[in-house]
């Protein structure tokens, strides 16, 4: 679920917990939302799910992940509204379950991590639950037309050999350069895992 927690009217009293979202699951929905929200212009939410959405291809778990919006009620004590705004495949060199948040970006973009999945699947050492590769860094592009469909785009795909990374974490966009930064569980020249960069 998502929810919030309210700070109580009075000084010392209770706080309020309210549910905004309780997933469903697939097919139509994702499950197993693990990192933190995004919060983006207009109180929107952004975040992820591992698991859950309508890819078929990840059949040892329930889908290969999401990732979603919560739209805030447009009158206070509203129902918030969930969009699944992308649904991972773990085919064609996209990445499959997204542990880590999202960053935004300039002009609404979103930024990401697959732990498995991705173009760098020959050889590679990770492989579990319907997926091959060791992961995906992805940008998630909205549409010009309100509504519309958001464009995914593989950034880098992670390989786990000759000193690469895999199975990354949660990101950081640097506003000023553009370049994003993040670590990976495993990989790099021990086998120990890496720190990376994904430059513009």
């Amino acid at each position: 679920m998502v929810y919030e927690v309210s700070p109580p009217a009075i000084a010392g009293g209770a706080w309020t917990g309210t549910v905004i979202h309780g997933f469903g699951g697939p097919p139509d929905d994702g499950c197993n939302s693990y990192a933190p929200l995004t919060v983006g212009p207009g109180g929107v939410l952004y975040g992820t799910t591992a698991y859950g959405g309508s890819s078929p291809q990840c059949q040892t778990t329930p889908g290969c992940g999401t990732v979603f919006q919560l739209t805030p009620p447009s009158t206070a004590g509203g129902a918030w509204t969930e969009t699944v705004i992308y649904n991972f495949t773990a085919l064609e060199g996209d990445g499959a379950y997204p542990e880590a948040g999202v960053v935004l970006g300039k002009n609404g973009v979103l930024y990401g991590t697959t732990i498995l999945g991705g173009s760098a699947t020959s050889g590679s050492p990770c492989s579990a639950f319907g997926a091959s590769g060791c992961g995906t860094v992805f940008k998630l592009t909205p549409s010009t037309t309100p509504g519309g469909a958001w464009t995914e785009t593989i950034l880098h795909s992670f390989s786990g050999q000759n000193g690469d990374g895999s199975q990354p974490g949660p990101l950081f966009w640097s506003a000023s350069t553009g370049v994003l930064y993040g670590p990976t569980r495993g990989g790099g020249a021990f086998g120990q895992g890496t720190i990376f960069a994904v430059k513009p």
